[in-house]
């Protein structure tokens, strides 16, 4: 296993709320915002020699009730905080400016709000269930009952494609996302029922997406969630893009006649268009895990729970670092741009900033220190080829080798994944005949190619 993670320490300690800290993001790496139960946004910025330092127009005042998620646009200037009041406030992030404020239909308590990465929709959630749109300039497209109890979690997947809810009953509701959101009928195009017992709190969607060697039409998403019981779970979500002939839609990864089918506690339903796997149970806390989240590159997950800690993992479900500094309920975390930094927010109004890596102090330029998978993408001038990554750990592989699944895994990964006595493949779940593995020895050269061109050892990558 490589150094993800080293001697993680509190970096710093922000004590400037009045009640909980509901809610916490990061945009890029130096901008932190967080929200409260005491109706304000807060907003600070990384001085070098200070550390975070609160903005002189913070905090937003314009809650009625308490904060429950802030969200930053894709752009940077546009902050979205949302409230128990059934608002959704946008502010200016350079002057704290109130821009407008959007209201949720039937004045609902807001329980989430996500803007799509590509900046086209920002979507909210309530406690009847119901999620609302609206668009680039703000308008109010649809309101959609999605669910039947209140909905805590919304994520797009990283290229806006797919929108996934999750409620109270533990369900999650994947949906396309397709222009104009006028004539959709919000159907969901994939469902899983009993996701997490009692209720879904949190997901995410990491940024690796892959295609189906096979058929090259399935795009094969990677998502978290986590819930009421103490679990985090990884799943795989298989879309079929765009718009197809019956023959070029086959795919063994989606049926071709829509069924629903057991995995686990689990019943997922699919269409044509979309399935759904689980592909890993984590017992990751001893009560309600509150967040997960992806670091930037998907090496890493963080969570935070009721039962005061903060842990990260690897892909493989192995826990690195337990974090243990909060002294009530830690309700959101959140991870900077380069994964040098957490943040989490707690019922004891504190946020903590963790140094993940060891190496910051208050004097650090964050925008500099890099973890070194990012400093190799940096350098290359491009994104790093997706084929030489790892579809479980997500890290720069060594010594890849092929399984009959067509994918190409890190050989000590997938011993790991045999060893925790799985027959699965780790990209689709599907049962597999043979667990032989082959080096692929052009992959491997392709990669030594690379790493010298960057000036790099591979042998010395520490990976």
């Amino acid at each position: 296993m490589s150094n993800l993670v080293g001697n993680v320490k509190i970096l710093q300690e922000l004590k400037v709320h009045t009640s909980d800290v509901t809610s916490i993001e990061f945009y890029g790496n130096s901008l932190l915002i967080t929200g409260s139960s005491d109706k304000t946004v807060r907003v600070f910025r990384w001085i070098v020699g200070s550390g975070f330092v609160e903005e002189n127009f913070s905090p937003l005042l314009g809650h009625k009730y308490g904060v429950t998620s802030v969200k930053m646009s894709p752009q940077g200037a546009t902050l979205a905080s949302a409230s128990v009041d059934g608002s959704i406030i946008l502010w200016n992030v350079n002057d704290g400016q109130k821009m407008s404020t959007l209201n949720q239909e039937a004045g609902e308590a807001i329980r989430a709000c996500a803007f799509s990465p590509d900046g086209s929709f920002l979507v909210s959630s309530d406690d009847s269930g119901a999620v609302c749109i609206w668009g680039q300039n703000k308008n109010f497209l649809s309101s959609i009952r999605v669910h039947e109890e209140a909905v805590h979690t919304l994520a797009f997947s990283p290229d806006s494609y797919v929108l996934v809810t999750g409620c109270n009953l533990g369900n999650l509701r994947f949906f396309i996302v397709e222009q104009p959101i006028e004539s959709v009928k919000f159907i969901a195009d994939c469902s899983v029922d009993n996701a997490h017992d009692l209720g879904v709190l949190s997901a995410d969607f990491c940024k690796i997406v892959r295609n189906d060697p096979s058929d090259q039409r399935t795009a094969i998403y990677t998502l978290a969630t986590c819930g009421t019981d103490h679990y985090l779970k990884i799943w795989r979500l298989f879309v079929v893009h765009g718009v197809y002939g019956d023959e070029e839609r086959r795919t063994k990864l989606i049926p071709q006649t829509p069924q629903e089918h057991i995995c686990g506690t689990s019943t997922i339903y699919c269409t044509e268009r979309m399935n759904a796997e689980c592909v890993l149970n984590i017992n990751a806390h001893g009560s309600s895990v509150t967040c997960v989240r992806f670091n930037g590159t998907g090496t890493l997950l963080a969570s935070c729970s009721l039962d005061r800690m903060v842990k990260i993992w690897d892909m493989q479900g192995n826990c690195l670092k337990t974090l243990s500094d909060h002294t009530r309920y830690v309700n959101c975390m959140t991870i900077n741009g380069n994964s040098t930094i957490i943040a989490s927010g707690s019922n004891d109004r504190s946020v903590i900033v963790w140094d993940l890596n060891g190496e910051l102090s208050l004097n650090s330029h964050v925008s500099e220190m890099r973890s070194l998978l990012f400093r190799l993408v940096a350098d290359s001038g491009s994104d790093m080829p997706l084929e030489f990554i790892c579809p479980i750990t997500h890290e720069l592989m060594r010594n890849p080798v092929m399984l009959e699944d067509g994918f190409s895994y890190e050989e000590a990964a997938i011993d790991e994944w045999f060893k925790m006595g799985k027959g699965t493949s780790p990209m689709t779940n599907l049962e597999l005949i043979s667990m032989e593995t082959i080096p692929n020895t052009h992959l491997k050269s392709c990669i030594d190619k690379y790493l010298k061109s960057l000036d790099y050892d591979a042998v010395d990558t520490g990976f």
